[in-house]
């Protein structure tokens, strides 16, 4: 079985307008998408002391994701409140960071990613020093991969990446289809850093570069309700799949599927 560790982010989901919340954070919701795929999973991220960090532990308790790693600190667990367009895609309030910002990598954790078949690190601005020391570590044989996520004001931009390519596999970044120059320049990196570039594209499909050649999957068509979390589901079948089958176009595929199956529901977590 394929070992996988997601690290990052736990952060609730509150719904204002609809008055609802929803567990979240980018790393949990790749824990998530790789439970489905029965691969045994673990989550390196951070929690306060709060009813909410209960929720993130008995989660993970019923779904069988390893919270060894799962740090709690005192204060709340980080939040965010979204807010949903015509479009049903999220635009985010001003981060509550809470315990996140204690959240540290050990030793302890270095030793355990050499028992993984993969580990992956969610690259946002507030995590900085855990994806600098990530990109660093030497791991021979296992697979590193970094998600730069997209246009927040926690997000690195595209131009950011290279400084943070050389101890990874894989790299992916969501963009909108018009944005031409980020485009090109993930190319590019594929191609002089020899790596696999991953770029989302939302309701545009996706796209993955190598240093040879660049494939393109549209996307499904389908009714959205919640396009939160549809990138993490994405990306964690993707990665799984193409480790399982190191087939690309077929990687691609399933997990065009999973993230058109996420935005029919509310919430990422849901």
């Amino acid at each position: 079985m394929l070992k996988f560790t997601s690290i990052g982010d736990c952060v609730v989901d509150n719904y204002p307008d609809l008055n609802q919340a929803f567990l979240g954070g980018s790393a949990f919701n790749v824990c998530l998408a790789a439970r489905k795929l029965k691969v045994e999973t673990t989550l390196i991220s951070a929690v306060g002391q709060d009813d909410w960090a209960k929720k993130y532990l008995s989660t993970c308790h019923k779904l069988s994701i390893n919270s060894k790693f799962l740090a709690g600190f005192s204060g709340k667990t980080s939040h965010v409140s979204i807010t949903l367009d015509q479009n049903h895609s999220p635009s985010y309030s001003k981060w509550q960071l809470g315990a996140l910002k204690l959240l540290k990598l050990t030793p302890n954790h270095q030793e355990f990613f050499k028992t993984q078949t993969a580990v992956h690190c969610t690259a946002i601005k507030p995590l900085k020093l855990i994806l600098q020391q990530f990109s660093k570590l030497k791991l021979p044989g296992v697979f590193k991969s970094a998600d730069f996520n997209g246009d927040t004001p926690y997000s690195f931009s595209a131009q950011d990446i290279p400084r943070y390519l050389s101890g990874l596999n894989l790299v992916s970044k969501s963009i909108g289809l018009k944005d031409t120059k980020s485009l090109n320049f993930l190319k590019n990196l594929a191609i002089k850093y020899h790596k696999i570039v991953l770029v989302t594209l939302g309701s545009s499909g996706s796209q993955v570069f190598t240093h040879n050649q660049t494939y393109f999957q549209p996307s499904i068509k389908t009714k959205p309700t919640d396009t939160t979390g549809a990138g993490d589901a994405y990306l964690a079948t993707f990665i799984l799949n193409y480790l399982q089958t190191k087939n690309i176009p077929q990687a691609m595929k399933q997990a065009t599927q999973s993230a058109a199956e996420k935005i029919t529901r509310l919430g990422a977590s849901s």
